[in-house]
């Protein structure tokens, strides 16, 4: 006996109607009607409707029909797999939320610590313009550092303050230019100020005293880099 024939058989020993059966199941008569005839199979949803509606077991209804075990068997690794499928993608969604997230803190902009930095040289230049121009080769010490160019100028009245930020990518640009064209008018003097290096926490590095004209950490014949005068 195939599961359209033992719906039948339950439904007429217990005196209902293709329209009672589908009204308990909240489906139409017509999918009750193609059960019956063999058109279609019920999915294990309505089995287990089917098997409290009727108080047969699962077993009862599945035995002896073939083609209905082998849906249910489908249906179960569909569903199983579509899980699988959901988890595989929720998790390299939550992957890459955390990567992101990750190297976004990475970028952000930290301020450049007195500590951070090794000054290697400085020296002036002066164009072809006669413009002068500072420049400060330095290089970052931690290893999460990287420095992109960011830099600013905060000038008070006798000294210029070099203020520089980083981020904590590691295995990049450890090389710190600090290039500072002499502009009077705006008072990028150091004829009349003095030149540092800055943080937030007002540590500082001496570049250049304006009184007795002294430029710290040129490089001279037989000096070491990083030597100061």
């Amino acid at each position: 006996m195939n599961i359209g024939e033992k719906i039948k058989h339950l439904r007429l020993i217990n005196k209902m109607t293709q329209e009672d059966v589908a009204n308990q199941l909240f489906i139409s008569r017509q999918v009750i009607s193609k059960w019956e005839l063999g058109k279609s199979l019920p999915n294990l949803t309505n089995l287990l409707a089917l098997s409290k509606l009727f108080n047969v077991s699962i077993d009862s209804l599945l035995k002896e029909d073939s083609n209905l075990q082998n849906q249910i068997i489908k249906q179960s690794n569909y569903k199983r797999y579509l899980m699988m499928t959901y988890v595989y993608i929720y998790s390299l969604f939550t992957i890459i939320v955390i990567l992101c997230c990750f190297v976004a803190f990475l970028l952000i902009p930290k301020d450049i610590k007195t500590s951070d930095l090794k000054v290697i040289n400085s020296h002036f230049y002066k164009e072809t313009d006669k413009k002068e121009i500072l420049y400060i080769y330095s290089e970052l010490k931690p290893f999460f550092s990287n420095y992109s160019g960011d830099y600013s100028l905060k000038i008070k009245e006798h000294e210029i303050d070099i203020h520089a930020n980083r981020n904590s990518i590691p295995f990049k640009n450890k090389k710190v230019l600090f290039s500072i064209k002499k502009d009077i008018s705006h008072g990028i003097d150091w004829e009349e100020k003095d030149v540092y290096i800055v943080d937030e926490n007002n540590n500082k590095i001496l570049i250049y005293n304006h009184k007795n004209k002294q430029l710290y950490y040129q490089i001279r014949k037989n000096d070491k880099v990083g030597d100061q005068n």
